[in-house]
């Protein structure tokens, strides 16, 4: 049988939940955001100055991807180039010690 008188996990004394506070605070926030951008792009000045700030964000965004592609591409070389200079030195160290181990 549950206790009647016990309170769930998360509510304060008052009988308020925080996770249900923190819900309906976005929520509202959401709401108050929707309209404010509503408001914005009613005025055609401020809908241009929104639309040329989405370009020039759009146009970084090309500029940041070639540069993470160039430093991809640049830092899969340096990998293959280590990769190889290890299994070269790996190779070289195999050998010596067959060599060694024929000589005893």
């Amino acid at each position: 049988m549950a206790d009647q008188n016990q309170k769930k996990q998360g509510e304060d004394k008052n009988g308020f939940n925080p996770v249900a506070a923190a819900i309906a605070g976005a929520v509202v926030g959401a709401t108050a955001a929707v309209v404010a951008g509503a408001a914005v792009l009613a005025n055609d000045d401020s809908r241009k100055n929104v639309e040329k700030a989405i370009d020039e964000v759009k146009g970084n965004m090309a500029d940041m991807k070639a540069e993470v592609e160039e430093n991809l591409a640049e830092g899969k070389e340096r990998v293959t180039n280590t990769a190889n200079s290890v299994k070269g030195s790996f190779d070289h160290g195999v050998k010596d010690a067959e060599k060694a181990a024929r000589t005893k």
